[in-house]
């Protein structure tokens, strides 16, 4: 158990201090192809739910998803730090006046991207390749259900992650179209234990202490998440970028019962050279 917490304390100060280097770290520009941009996005979000804590049905709504982000990259690496929440209301088939069956969910990802240029072909061609550290919060209401209203997924995950980008001449530019996968080995999970859901009945319940007591660590037999994307940047004049983007993040995860959760991300975003 002291091992235990132990681990965890070290992975959670390795992923915030991953971050705090993430802002602070300046790369050479001695390159033009060096570059830095704030990232800044809106996107719709599409959810599909099945947790046996809340229901044995399938939920599925859409949301809005805004997103907030870094990205450094040279010839021989990328970094990407990126927070994205998205805010769904999520019903089933089975709902109806008399018995309403809604879901509202806040979802916040936390990513730390960490990748280096492993092959190359022809300039126009290249994959890069390395880790990602992921913090997963999954934060679930649902009002009618007064057993298990209130219960949330948690992950904080550390895996490997590839991208592999393709330089695209289109209206006088050089436009980059860019597919990435990332799938998490190590995993630390927490979902409610009492009756499925957080317990406040007791005044001296302590969320943090509860989270942490039900939490475990494990491999991809309880956590299986699966996270890919496709983009498009498109460089503006003012050395600044569009980006276009579809993510579909996947995610199983199996404590006291199981829950099944994917994501369809539409977004844009604006990327601001500094």
């Amino acid at each position: 158990m002291i091992f235990m917490k132990t681990f965890i304390l070290i992975l959670h100060a390795f992923f915030f201090a991953s971050i705090a280097s993430a802002q602070n770290q300046e790369l050479p520009r001695a390159k033009k192809s060096d570059s830095r941009y704030w990232l800044l996005g809106l996107g719709l979000s599409i959810q599909n739910m099945y947790d046996e804590g809340i229901s044995y049905v399938r939920y599925t709504g859409t949301g809005i998803a805004p997103s907030l982000g870094l990205i450094k990259s040279s010839e021989k690496k990328y970094c990407q730090f990126l927070l994205q929440p998205t805010f769904n209301k999520l019903t089933t088939e089975r709902s109806n006046e008399l018995r309403p069956m809604d879901v509202r969910t806040t979802r916040f990802v936390l990513d730390y991207q960490y990748l280096v240029n492993v092959k190359e072909w022809d300039g126009n061609l290249k994959l890069y390749a390395g880790g990602n550290i992921s913090l997963l919060f999954n934060l679930k209401r649902a009002e009618q259900l007064d057993n298990s209203q209130l219960l949330y997924d948690y992950a904080l995950s550390l895996g490997p992650a590839a991208k592999l980008d393709k330089t695209v001449r289109w209206n006088k530019r050089d436009c980059l179209a860019s597919f990435g996968l990332s799938v998490p080995l190590l995993s630390h999970i927490a979902r409610p234990y009492y009756l499925n859901r957080i317990e406040f009945i007791d005044p001296e319940n302590d969320f943090l202490g509860d989270l942490f007591s039900n939490s475990s660590i494990v491999s991809v037999n309880k956590n299986l998440r699966i996270t890919s994307g496709l983009s498009f940047t498109y460089p503006l004049f003012n050395k600044n970028a569009l980006k276009l983007g579809y993510t579909w993040d996947f995610y199983k995860m199996k404590t006291i019962n199981s829950v099944y959760a994917a994501v369809h991300l539409i977004s844009i975003s604006f990327l601001s050279n500094y």
